[in-house]
């Protein structure tokens, strides 16, 4: 069963390779995953022991580890500080209404505001959550 030596191999390199190119942190499970594989291959051992072997190896990394890994790598995750808004009070300088976008002035910032109620211009606003450019507000009665 030499084949199967360079078959774990070629799983290894070739998943190895795969993400470095693509550094998604996807396939560096089964690049892990072959090496237990193929060392089982050099020992001559049956070739359904192997296979299964890769597949529990592989689960286990990808449910214990990925998480925590992700957490700490995440790149394509841009921190802004527009969610320290979320919460805060602003005043509508724009009617607003469910069907027409208008306007509210945050931190001295004028913002395109949309809610599921009719707002008038003067009121008080809550800001529920930050779309895009726009803020879903409500109002609160004073």
């Amino acid at each position: 069963m030499e084949w199967l030596e360079w078959v774990w191999l070629g799983i290894f390199l070739g998943a190895l390779l795969l993400e470095f190119a693509t550094s998604d942190m996807v396939s560096i499970w089964f690049s892990l995953g072959a090496l237990p594989s193929y060392l089982l291959a050099v020992f001559n051992v049956a070739p359904w022991i192997q296979i299964t072997l890769f597949f529990v190896v592989v689960a286990i990394l990808l449910a214990f580890t990925r998480p925590v890994v992700l957490r700490y790598f995440k790149t394509n995750e841009i921190k802004t500080n527009v969610d320290s808004i979320i919460g805060q009070h602003a005043l509508v300088t724009e009617k607003i209404t469910p069907d027409v976008v208008g306007a509210v002035k945050v931190k001295s910032l004028i913002w395109s505001a949309v809610s599921e109620q009719t707002i008038e211009v003067n009121s008080h606003v809550r800001i529920l959550d930050v779309e895009g450019v726009k803020l879903i507000v409500e109002k609160i009665n004073e």
